[in-house]
């Protein structure tokens, strides 16, 4: 008898023992899921913030270089000359003294036929163990000039009221200290009253 009572709780311990193995061994298997997920997310955050980061310190030059450059310009056919050319580019792509390790980029520009308008795109990629990520930026430079020229070209087609008051311009600015025109003053004063963050917008981004 006792040696049926021995075999029966042998038998119930291996069974225990093996339910608790099994139960062991599916815990640690869903700790090291729920850890494996939690340093893909920690990863995936830890990349986007590189690109992002790369991405606004190019942005941030591009803000100060259009700025520079609305003063040395009146038009915008000198504005996008310079916009447009490798001097720019290789300005906004100088970019020292960063944190953001690993993290390389590229800057294209993208012609869409808007004749107010000029695209370039950011290209922002960073590896980090083993992962990698890559975002592009999309960045539109709008024309700062556009109003004025459309109030001009409204001005050159009335002949007769514009021919007087050019004479009368010119009568004015005989002397050798030649004053600007109320126009011209006007538009400075527009030009220089723009905010260069309305006119560098940033209009959207993809991950890949």
């Amino acid at each position: 008898m006792s040696r049926k009572n021995n075999g029966s709780i042998l038998i119930i311990t291996v069974f225990v023992f093996l339910l608790v193995n099994i139960i062991a061994i599916n815990c640690s298997a869903l700790i090291l899921s729920n850890t494996r997920y939690t340093r893909y997310d920690y990863e995936e955050v830890y990349m986007k913030e590189q690109c992002l980061g790369k991405i606004e310190l190019i942005y941030s030059n591009i803000l100060k270089e259009v700025d520079k450059t609305l003063t040395d310009t009146n038009d915008y056919d000198s504005f996008k000359e310079y916009i447009v050319s490798d001097n720019f580019l290789n300005t906004i792509k100088n970019i020292q003294d960063d944190d953001l390790n690993n993290t390389t980029y590229q800057i294209n520009r993208t012609d869409l036929n808007d004749k107010n308008n000029i695209y370039y795109e950011i290209i922002s990629k960073t590896t980090y163990n083993k992962f990698s990520k890559q975002i592009v930026a999309y960045v539109k430079i709008k024309n700062p000039f556009q109003e004025d020229s459309s109030s001009e070209n409204k001005d050159n087609s009335q002949d007769v009221e514009d021919s007087e008051e050019r004479d009368l311009n010119k009568l004015k600015s005989s002397d050798k200290n030649i004053e600007v025109s109320q126009k011209e003053q006007e538009k400075i004063k527009n030009i220089e009253d723009i905010n260069c963050s309305d006119l560098v917008i940033m209009f959207g981004y993809k991950e890949e």
